[in-house]
């Protein structure tokens, strides 16, 4: 396991090779439990959401031929009906709002709004893939862009753009960044110059961020946290830096970045880029988790409303929202990004060179249904829909609690923690290095010991994601004291009972190598023979 260099992507298969390296024909454990799946795989959309989705399938008419049929359902006008749905009432788009901006964009502004619904209402979109920019997408957008003038962010026409879901949008912007405009050679061909940098990001960032920049020959740069002193610090001898990562609702901790963090940020890229207007900085907002808040008091904050004496944070940041975590849409492969950034030099901004790479690149291709439910999904799943999800979640963290101190009560000393998170379904175990045997010598060793701590027995082992994934265990950093482990909480009750009473035998087995550490040669042979046979093997690992 030694061979495994931390901080890199760790794929289950090889995981399974590594610990069955003595019996090739084992693949891995069949019996352990998958811990590490999110609550996008347990919570199901909003039930409005999965109806827009099947209505566009039978009858092919955008989220407004849906929400046609409910109004005639209830013999409103469709106009009165939209007015339901609005950020006042608990809504996350002003469904009247948008629809309005949409008709006043159309090739029919010159009707009244009554005509232009029910024209709207009968639009035919047709399966054809939804980067297709067909009338499907100008809806979508227009609702889209209304979603994110909520979050209060300054949004015009055609800055808005969509994607098969967060990691799409993040390839092709990493794509951008790291590329200058098309320019014409000497010979009349057109070619991309390569303008490859870094991406700082913080230790504890999401795992899927790893690959795209070393498709451009740049790379992601870990620091201890993102707050405005340590990125002034590395702007100090700035290099290649080209953007800031920040994830609003960090994943894989839960925590929400305070709306005071984000403003110092705010203030040293204004400050940078007021002096480095020909080569700024920009910053990638991560908000997928834009909900599902565990804590009263606290809430979400968009770092791109943020307006400078000379510049807004608008122009700076990128920042990204999809469906499947708060709206348990993971299934649907959407996302979507709102910018008003442009690079310097560059004939066109950062969103519209997103939506042109991904044209190109063959992303398109998914139903317009599903994009017609991920849109109702934003327009239908309401604060109250969501708090009952995270009402949920925050009984299934405290009975993880009263597991975790139920099985270090049984060891006799604080063997592992569990964090308390802001929000999201994750729950970090934090285990102190000096509670674990030496042959754990990293989270990865960590969590294959707990896939295979009783050898592939029936009922035993569970499946997590190892803090090495998030960038805990950056070269770029010295080592923690301590080894992470992220596990869901968006399970069965019975489930999560299942998942710790793994835990209790994995982390006594654990406890019990540590001990026999202690131990010398006499005192090890008088205790191991308080063992039965079949616990000698386990935990001389034969």
């Amino acid at each position: 396991m030694k061979n495994i260099v931390p901080g890199t992507l760790v794929h289950y298969i090889e995981v399974a090779r590594l610990v069955s390296k003595k019996k090739p024909e084992i693949t891995g454990n069949p019996a352990a439990i998958n811990a590490h799946i999110g609550g996008q795989f347990f919570f199901a959309p909003h039930y409005m959401a999965l109806e827009a989705h099947i209505h566009h399938t039978l009858n092919h008419t955008s989220l407004l031929g849906y929400l046609s049929s409910l109004a005639e359902k209830v013999d409103i006008s469709l106009s009165d009906l939209l007015k339901q749905f609005c950020p006042g009432k608990g809504f996350f788009i002003d469904l009247y709002k948008a629809y309005q901006d949409l008709w006043r964009s159309s090739t029919l502004k010159g009707s009244s709004f009554n005509e232009f619904l029910e024209w709207q209402k009968k639009e035919k979109i047709g399966s054809t893939g939804y980067l297709d920019n067909c009338h499907g997408q100008d809806e979508s957008l227009a609702l889209m862009k209304n979603y994110f003038q909520n979050l209060g962010l300054p949004v015009e026409e055609n800055q808005v753009v969509m994607g098969t879901g967060f990691k799409n949008l993040f390839n092709s912007l990493v794509a951008v960044l790291m590329t200058k405009d098309v320019e014409v050679d000497e010979n009349g061909r057109d070619f991309r110059k390569r303008d490859p940098g870094t991406i700082l990001v913080p230790r504890g960032h999401y795992q899927s961020l790893v690959k795209a920049p070393s498709f451009h020959n740049s790379r992601l740069k870990v620091i201890e946290r993102i707050d405005a002193d340590h990125i002034r610090e590395e702007l100090k001898t700035r290099g290649d830096i080209k953007a800031v990562y920040l994830s609003v609702v960090a994943n894989p901790s839960g925590a929400i970045m305070p709306e005071e963090q984000m403003r110092g940020i705010a203030e040293v890229i204004l400050e940078y880029n007021e002096a480095n207007k020909n080569n700024p900085v920009f910053v990638i907002a991560d908000q997928v988790y834009n909900g599902s808040i565990l804590k009263k008091g606290l809430s979400i904050f968009s770092i791109a409303s943020v307006s400078g004496k000379s510049f807004s944070m608008y122009h700076y940041t990128i920042t990204i929202v999809s469906p499947s975590k708060t709206l348990g849409y993971a299934s649907a492969r959407i996302g979507f990004a709102a910018s008003g950034a442009t690079i310097p030099g560059d004939k066109e901004s950062i969103i519209r060179r997103m939506k042109a790479l991904m044209a190109h690149e063959g992303s398109d291709g998914l139903e317009v249904s599903t994009e017609v439910g991920v849109v109702g999904a934003y327009a239908f799943s309401s604060k109250k829909w969501i708090d009952k999800n995270s009402s949920y979640i925050r009984s299934q963290l405290v009975r993880a609690r009263q597991h975790a101190d139920s099985i270090n009560s049984h060891i006799g000393y604080t063997f592992f923690t569990i964090n308390n998170p802001d929000a999201g379904w994750y729950i970090l175990s934090k285990f102190m290095r000096k509670n674990l045997p030496a042959l754990i010598e990293n989270s990865t060793d960590l969590m294959v010991y707990f896939m295979n701590y009783n050898h592939c027995a029936e009922n035993t082992g569970f499946i997590t994601r190892p803090g090495s994934q998030f960038g805990y265990e950056a070269p770029d950093l010295p080592l923690n004291d301590f080894l992470i482990l992220r596990s869901t909480l968006a399970m069965k009750p019975e489930d999560l009972d299942e998942f710790f009473r793994r835990f209790r035998e994995g982390i006594v087995k654990l406890a019990a190598l540590k001990e026999l550490e202690t131990l010398n040669p006499e005192q090890v042979h008088r205790h191991l023979k308080e063992y039965p046979e079949n616990e000698l093997k386990i935990i001389l690992n034969e």
